[in-house]
Formats: structure tokens, sequence, C-alpha cells
């Protein structure tokens, strides 16, 4: 073997043992490359081509090891962003776990009430595309609110002790969870009442029954509905100076005979003060009703409306958009009363509630942590 050659051999040789095969490789070929086949005598023939003055590094095999080892290096630096490249877009192609959602609520669940939940997504899980739930065997209807996922949950007359929240989510790729969460409910004691009135009131003549069966068919129809989106934008305020003259659900005997139960919450007043909104809402019912009297009804979105009932005036129209704090009419003694006041009530779901537990509720305000029970 050249001595040239060999010199080159043994240099590549040192390199072995922290280069890869191909780099060792390319340095033993340029070595070899650099000296021309020997003769008998050890001479080079003299058809050998002369070295080209212009690649030094085939006349020096460190030079040449040396350039393997830069080209090699590029190329596992490229390789090595290309892989991480395609690791990248592997994560961005998983979607991320579905994760348990933590839940606050306000205020506390209590009998003949509703409360207010906020669901609390974390950043590494999935968003929802949909969430709705069941509480007390009625729906809970969930959209979002100011950034947040909101939904207001009835406790009906009769609900107490340990419940169970049921929150089912889908999500963009049509995969579903569901979660529940255990709730307790407060029980409550209701008063009765007697009271008078007039007695087509207490016993309503034949001419009257048709009247009352046609606008229970048109309440029923509006408070079984449910409008896709929250409509309200900030928490809920009391349509009169907070001063309870009857509390929600009293039972109630009229001129002797058992009635019914007080299903709203009645507001000191004289006739013609102003009775507000609670929260902004669409007017869905706005006129003089049987039992009711001159009465308004506002859709706050998702299956939640209040009533504002005896008023001596309506001040909005059917259809009509009204913020929170307008004007929907004015105090009255109208349909079947004692006296004046303003009977506000509240329905959730479908069902009757205090009015007052809207205004324990923390409404979100903006998207952002939510507050802990």
């Amino acid at each position: 073997m050249p001595d040239c050659a060999a010199a080159g051999i043994l240099r590549g040789v040192k390199h072995v043992t922290r280069l890869p095969l191909r780099i060792v490789a390319l340095a033993l070929a340029a070595a070899l490359s650099s000296c021309a086949p020997a003769g008998a005598g050890g001479a080079a023939p003299s058809s050998a081509p002369p070295l080209p003055t212009s690649t030094p590094d085939a006349a020096n095999p460190a030079a040449a090891t040396d350039s393997a080892e830069r080209v090699a290096a590029t190329t596992d630096a490229e390789d090595l962003r290309a892989r991480a490249a395609e690791a990248r877009a592997a994560i961005a192609r998983t979607a991320p776990p579905i994760l348990p959602f933590g839940a606050t609520w306000r205020p506390v669940p209590e009998e003949g009430s509703a409360f207010g939940i906020r669901l609390l997504e974390r950043p590494s899980g999935r968003t929802p595309e949909s969430v709705d739930g069941e509480f007390a065997g009625r729906p809970v209807r969930f959209g979002r609110l100011n950034g947040a996922w909101y939904g207001m949950a009835a406790v009906p007359i009769g609900t107490t002790g340990p419940q169970e929240l049921l929150l089912r989510f889908g999500f963009a790729d049509g995969s579903e969870s569901e979660q529940r969460i255990p709730i307790s409910v407060e029980g409550r004691t209701f008063d009765a009442t007697r009271l008078r009135v007039a007695p087509q009131y207490s016993s309503p003549p034949p001419e009257a029954l048709e009247r009352i069966a046609r606008e229970r068919e048109l309440v029923r129809s509006v408070l079984d509905a449910a409008t896709p989106d929250w409509l309200i934008e900030e928490p809920f305020r009391a349509p009169r100076p907070l001063t309870v003259t009857a509390p929600y659900g009293q039972e109630r005997v009229f001129n002797g005979e058992l009635q019914s139960r007080h299903t709203g919450l009645d507001l000191k007043g004289a006739t013609g003060e102003p009775v507000r909104a609670a929260a902004r809402g669409r007017v869905v019912i706005a006129r003089d009703l049987f039992y009711s009297g001159n009465g308004v009804y506002l859709d706050h979105g998702h299956g939640v409306y209040t009533g504002y009932f005896h008023l001596s005036r309506i001040r909005v129209a059917e259809g009509e958009m009204v913020e929170a704090g307008e004007q929907v009419g004015d105090v009255g003694a109208t349909g079947r009363v004692t006296g004046p006041h303003l009977h506000w009530s509240l329905w959730v779901a479908g069902a009757s509630l205090d009015a007052s537990s809207l205004l324990e509720m923390e409404i979100p305000v903006h998207a952002g942590a939510a507050p802990t029970n």
C-alpha cells in the first residue's frame, strides 16, 4: 500500500470512535485517491495525471475528513429540523384530551329557586362546541355569555336533599362526553295567607273560563320555548326597591278557598311608580290578562323569563328589545289583587321560581377566572 494512502488511512482511523461509518469511508476514499498505483520499482507510471492544485482536500486527508464532517453535520442538522417540524405537525393534528370540567354555582341551591352555573375550562383540555345538562328532572341550557359557558338550573318546589347535575359536552370532531356533579338542595318552609278579592277572581263566571284557558295556553307556549342565545349582558337587578309585601311560595286562600300557591314576589309600590326590566330581554307578552291584569313577560334567553304584573300602564310592545333598567310599566292594581303593588315572577325551564334568587347570581361579565363556591 502506498505510504500516502497509509497515512490517510491512519488519519481516518483516528476518527472512527466518534464519526459515523459513512464519514470514515469518505475519508479513506479521499486518502486513496491522492496516490497513484505503485509499479514494480515503486515509482508512479509516467501516465498518472498530475494532482490538481485546485482541490487541496484531495492532497490533505485530514482536510477531507473535516470537510466530510461539516457536510455530515449540516445534513444531520437539516434532518433534525425536518423531524422536529414533523413532530410539531403531528402534535397539532392530535386533539387535546377531554379533561373533567370544573363548575361553580351561585346562589346556594334552595327549594323553589334558581341558581346559575359557570363552567371552568382547562387550557390543556378540549373546548366543547356545545353544552347542555339536566338537574332535578329539568333541562339546564348552556350558552356562551361574555366568553364563558353559563347555564341556569331550576329547583322546583318539592326538590330537596342530594341531587345530581348532569353535564353533556359535544366536540368539533363529533365526540361526546358526560360528567356528573353532586349538588345538595336546601329545603324551605312556606307559609299560608288568607285574602279577600272580588268574587269573579275566586270563582270565575263561565264566560271568563274560555279566556282564562286561552291565556294559559299562550303563556305556556311562551315559557316552554327557549331562545338559543343569552340576551342578558350583566347581573340581574330588582325592578323596584326590594321591599317585599308577600314572599314567593305562600299558599293562597282566596275568600275561604285554597286556590293556589303564590308564584311571584310582591314588591311594595304606589300606583304610577316605575317598574323596570330586571335585565336585558325581549318583550314576548305585553297585554291585559285575566288574573295578572296588565302584564309584561321578558325573554332573557335559554328558557329564562321574568314577569311584571298588575301594572296600571304598559310602556313596551311585544317584540321590542329592552335594556336592563329600562321602564316597562307602572305599578298598579289590575287583575286579581287586593291593592297596588308589583308582582315579579321568574321561570326557568318552565318552572315558576323565586325571582329574588336572580339577585344572588354571579353573571359572567367578561372571560376570565370564575369565582369559587
